[in-house]
């Protein structure tokens, strides 16, 4: 296919066309990304109002929302999230997003990785986000699945998005027991010392549904054989008395063992009714 170039790719853009910004990429180098994406960069990161969907359909909204995203993850420097939203990596089709992704270098995708799973970790207004999160942390573990990103599944801000996003699954419980490799991997490095890590797992007892907490959740997995309970036990223990943490750290895990040793101490789930109110802002009374 013959190299595009930047003009061609800015006509893509303004007519909408996201099949022919797929269809670009075999044949677009760095060379052309770069100044692409200074041709478009303030239309790409504008906030979209009212304004811009005004006479759209719903159909025809998505797929303007679509091809913005493309081409910011075809075109874009490493920090395009950042810069542009979660919708690059959320809106489009994941088979969209894998291509747009593969036809970037190594050295992009690992430094995009990171990049994106720092921006999202520093949000600090997690209640915001609210479901949300969820959506974010299926994608990426979606893109982690498939290949098309590698991050370290024990990096602290790797943590955070698990730690939000399965916070605002159904169940904690149910969602690593879907995803057994999490139980396998990236749990027992929730006991290792990372602020960023210690501060989101105390957010989900300070202000989220009491019956869904990270440590309710980690005290029934080991319970129900998901996780090796003295293995637990054990790393809850060596966490409580570690000094490189935060004394209100130290006190969230040593509330553990006492829990695994009295499951009585464990909030009680209703046996009949509605299902408890999912993982959500508490309000004063």
């Amino acid at each position: 296919m013959p190299e595009r170039s930047e003009a061609a790719v800015v006509a893509l853009f303004e007519a909408d066309n996201g099949d022919g910004v797929l269809a670009a990429l075999s044949g677009l180098s760095d060379d052309v990304r770069v100044p692409a994406w200074e041709a478009l960069r303030r239309r790409l990161c504008a906030v979209l109002g009212p304004e811009q969907r005004q006479g759209l359909t719903d159909q025809a909204w998505s797929e303007r929302i679509r091809t913005r995203a493309l081409l910011a993850l075809a075109v874009g420097p490493v920090d395009v999230a950042k810069r542009v939203g979660s919708y690059v990596y959320l809106h489009p089709p994941a088979t969209d997003v894998e291509r747009v992704l593969a036809s970037r270098t190594r050295e992009w995708r690992e430094a995009f990785t990171e990049a994106t799973l720092h921006a999202e970790a520093a949000e600090t207004e997690v209640g915001l986000f609210g479901p949300l999160w969820w959506d974010i942390w299926r994608r990426l573990r979606h893109l982690e699945r498939a290949g098309a990103l590698r991050p370290d599944g024990t990096s602290p801000h790797y943590l955070v998005l698990m730690v939000r996003g399965l916070l605002f699954s159904d169940s904690i419980v149910g969602a690593i027991g879907a995803d057994p490799e999490l139980a396998e991997r990236s749990i027992w490095s929730l006991f290792e010392p990372a602020p960023v890590v210690q501060k989101a797992l105390l957010g989900s007892e300070r202000y989220w549904n009491p019956g869904n907490t990270w440590r309710v959740a980690l005290v029934r997995l080991a319970l129900t054989g998901i996780l090796d309970r003295q293995r637990l036990a054990d790393a809850a223990a060596v966490a409580a008395e570690d000094g490189r943490m935060k004394r209100n750290h130290r006190s969230w895990y040593r509330r553990i063992p006492q829990m695994l040793a009295d499951p009585d101490l464990l909030p009680q789930v209703p046996d009949h009714g509605p299902p408890p109110p999912g993982n959500q802002l508490r309000r004063p009374s």
